[in-house]
């Protein structure tokens, strides 16, 4: 935010008729840089909360998307550029879909979860190797503490 109030101060302040175009376009290119980057924090994801009958996940710069466990039909994870999740979920008779990257702090225990609350939802081929494997490796562990 600092950058955006910069760059504005930048063009009103020392920007005129008779300053180069570089200067001119400069402060424009890097105002909508900074921009961007407040927007992606805005309405990326910032929180996941488990309830007993609903997930919830929380945005900074946007209203809470609250799914109940039980109209979650497909959990997808899916890899194009990077890694991402997609929830598929029925709302008011209308299938919807929630993306997000896969790159939140501790995603493999969310999907775990994720699995687990919504036994109902499809999982990929991917998605359900993946969530195999971490059930086989939490009953290694809980075999190994007794």
């Amino acid at each position: 935010m600092a950058i955006c109030i910069y760059a504005i101060f930048f063009f009103v302040k020392f920007v005129t008729g008779t300053t180069p175009m570089f200067f001119k376009v400069l402060p424009l290119i890097i105002l909508f840089v900074a921009l961007d980057s407040v927007f992606k924090q805005l309405t990326s994801l910032y929180s996941v909360t488990f309830y007993e009958d609903r997930i919830c996940f929380g945005f900074l710069g946007k209203p809470k998307l609250i799914i109940p466990y039980e109209n979650i039909t497909s959990i997808d994870l899916t890899k194009q550029i990077s890694f991402s999740i997609i929830l598929k979920y029925k709302d008011k008779d209308r299938e919807k879909i929630f993306k997000t990257s896969a790159s939140f702090p501790k995603i493999l225990e969310i999907l775990l979860n994720l699995a687990d609350f919504a036994p109902q939802a499809q999982l990929n081929d991917l998605l359900g190797k993946v969530v195999n494997n971490l059930r086989n490796l939490v009953g290694k562990s809980e075999t190994e503490q007794v």
